[in-house]
């Protein structure tokens, strides 16, 4: 598919999607509904994981129809069994109305990275929404845009983008941003407080908007990114192997992006939830579907009745995703970027990790493995630590399970800090 092509379906898409917020709820699930059986459809044909599993024969009748009926049949997949899957929920083939597909990695900052593929089609829809966002909050244009990276990108990023490293400094950090004349960033919050302590009195002048993603962002946290840069922020929740699930809609809340995900809840705007977990299917991912798909989140639905944007479905929060910003002994805000699932996997076979600050100086460095390491494993990993993080002391906790730290929350997050941060 030419570039070309690629900026129609882009230009289509924008008009589409700009219409699609005051479709009637009726109508977003009539949509929904039909792109759903297609994506099982080509998924009980083309992905083996679905194909010689059965796991989607509820939504079929004897003679073959589709009957929605079934949906809540249809076993829900964890993040751990779709690594264990991987190979298998690749589409050995994909539509070719889709466009070429390219290959993916989660960042791995819970567990072991996973593995996925996108096709063109669903690369662009998200940008189009995240572009929605922007022009809700009359962010737009979108003229230099920089973009927080923990792992260098595969390939060549594209012209006019920044790749901000997060394995150097926050002053250097900025000081690209500043070089760059950024106006438009994304990255998470507690990265960009970070840049907001780095900035000083100076800011990033040339910044308008800030889009966070990743964790929970808080009123407190939101303030002091605004106050720090000067530039507004807007909410995203979203996951590398998802995209935009929701975006910071035009009364401030999040909006489901209901044109590209399912997400499993309420199915009026104004029908009440309390906290629920999130279970969402991506309904472009013809490459990698993810049909019922559980990241390990939860969120609460809005029960107000929304004034803009009827259409889609609001959420009041998401809860138990987040990342507190650590600390070195100095004071200074820092990300622990050596640490990643890629890397952590070579040297030792791990299911899940956390790191918990509980001083200035000093960290615990919980994991949880298959079975007991080796003396050597054991070796290995304290080598890694070491060099991973230089100024402080590391405490490492073999064990059965991530504690969950939060009400309702996700049962790990990896990186939790338990000392006051510099108001």
């Amino acid at each position: 598919m030419s570039d070309l092509q690629a900026k129609l379906i882009f230009q289509q898409l924008t008009q589409a999607f700009a219409a699609s917020p005051d479709f009637p709820r009726r109508e977003v699930e009539r949509r929904q509904a039909a792109l759903i059986e297609r994506l099982v459809r080509h998924a009980a044909a083309n992905v083996p994981f679905y194909r010689d599993s059965g796991r989607l024969k509820p939504l079929f009748r004897a003679d073959g129809a589709f009957d929605l009926a079934g949906w809540r049949d249809v076993p829900v997949l964890s993040r751990n069994e779709a690594k264990a899957n991987e190979d298998a929920l690749q589409a050995r083939v994909t539509p070719p109305d889709m466009g070429e597909l390219a290959a993916y990695s989660t960042s791995g900052s819970t567990g072991t990275p996973l593995k996925f593929r996108q096709t063109l089609v669903q690369r662009v829809a998200s940008e189009v929404l995240i572009n929605r966002a922007l022009r809700w909050n009359d962010l737009w244009p979108m003229q230099a845009f920089a973009m927080s990276k923990n792992v260098a990108p595969a390939r060549e990023p594209p012209r006019g983008l920044l790749v901000v490293p997060t394995d150097i400094d926050f002053a250097a950090q900025v000081d690209r941003l500043r070089r760059h004349r950024t106006t438009h960033a994304l990255a998470l919050p507690s990265v960009a407080m970070a840049w907001a302590e780095a900035a000083g009195a100076g800011g990033l002048p040339d910044l308008k908007a800030v889009l966070v993603a990743g964790s929970v962002l808080t009123a407190e946290t939101r303030a002091r990114i605004e106050r720090g840069l000067g530039a507004k922020v807007v909410n995203l929740y979203s996951a590398s192997e998802l995209g935009p699930v929701a975006a910071e809609g035009p009364d401030g809340r999040l909006r489901v992006n209901e044109e590209i995900v399912w997400l499993e809840g309420p199915r009026s705007a104004t029908e009440g939830k309390s906290a629920t977990p999130v279970v969402v299917t991506p309904l472009f991912a013809f490459a990698t579907p993810l049909i019922r798909y559980t990241p390990g989140d939860y969120v609460r639905f809005s029960a107000a009745a929304p004034k803009r944007a009827p259409g889609l479905r609001r959420l009041e929060t998401v809860i138990g995703r987040a990342r507190n910003l650590l600390r070195l002994p100095d004071g200074r805000p820092f990300l622990p970027s050596a640490i990643r699932g890629d890397t952590l996997a070579k040297v030792l076979d791990h299911r899940e990790w956390q790191l918990v600050q509980t001083s200035l100086g000093e960290m615990t460095f919980n994991i949880v493995a298959p079975r007991p390491p080796t003396a050597e494993e054991a070796q290995a990993l304290r080598a890694y630590l070491d060099a991973a993080l230089p100024a402080h002391r590391t405490t490492i906790a073999f064990i059965e399970a991530i504690a969950n730290p939060m009400a309702n929350g996700k049962p790990y997050e990896p990186f939790l800090s338990l000392i006051v941060p510099p108001t």
